[in-house]
């Protein structure tokens, strides 16, 4: 027998007692809607209509502390939403003041399309890893987040 300890959750095949449990999300449910930790997590990436906001919000709020995992993945969606929205504006007043210059309308529009391409798959990344169970994160928010979920 190797003396590393033996991995797994209680009642899962191949688990002998005592050790950790591998990195990810927590088995259970969520307190709100009974959802699995892995599908909340993908919803709070779900940019259709403000399911995400909405998602991230009543995550944050109803799940206990010790559910590290989701409260990661909510925090962390909330701030990439601001972030998003934050950039968004910034081009937005750009655009108005370079308004009357061709050269710099036809360049703020790639830059947004550019930013629009990059959130959208940093939104998809993060809902296919929330649904994997992996704590991923984005590199300068998902520091951010971790220090405070």
């Amino acid at each position: 027998m190797s003396n590393q300890p033996p991995y797994g959750y209680p009642g899962q095949q191949g688990y002998q007692g005592g050790g950790f449990p591998p990195p990810g999300a927590p088995a259970g449910k969520t307190k709100v809607l009974n959802l699995d930790y892995n599908v909340a997590a993908m919803l709070a990436y779900l940019p259709v209509c403000c399911v995400h906001l909405v998602c991230s919000i009543i995550w944050i709020a109803t799940e206990p502390k010790e559910n590290r995992f989701l409260r990661f993945h909510a925090l962390q969606s909330l701030l990439l939403t601001g972030a998003s929205m934050a950039c968004f504006f910034v081009l937005w007043v750009v655009s108005i003041v370079t308004a009357r210059i061709l050269f710099f309308g036809l360049l703020i529009l790639l830059v947004e399309l550019a930013l629009l391409a990059v959130f959208v798959i940093l939104y998809i990344m993060g809902a296919v890893k929330g649904y994997q169970n992996q704590m991923w994160k984005v590199p300068v928010i998902g520091d951010i987040a971790e220090k405070n979920c």
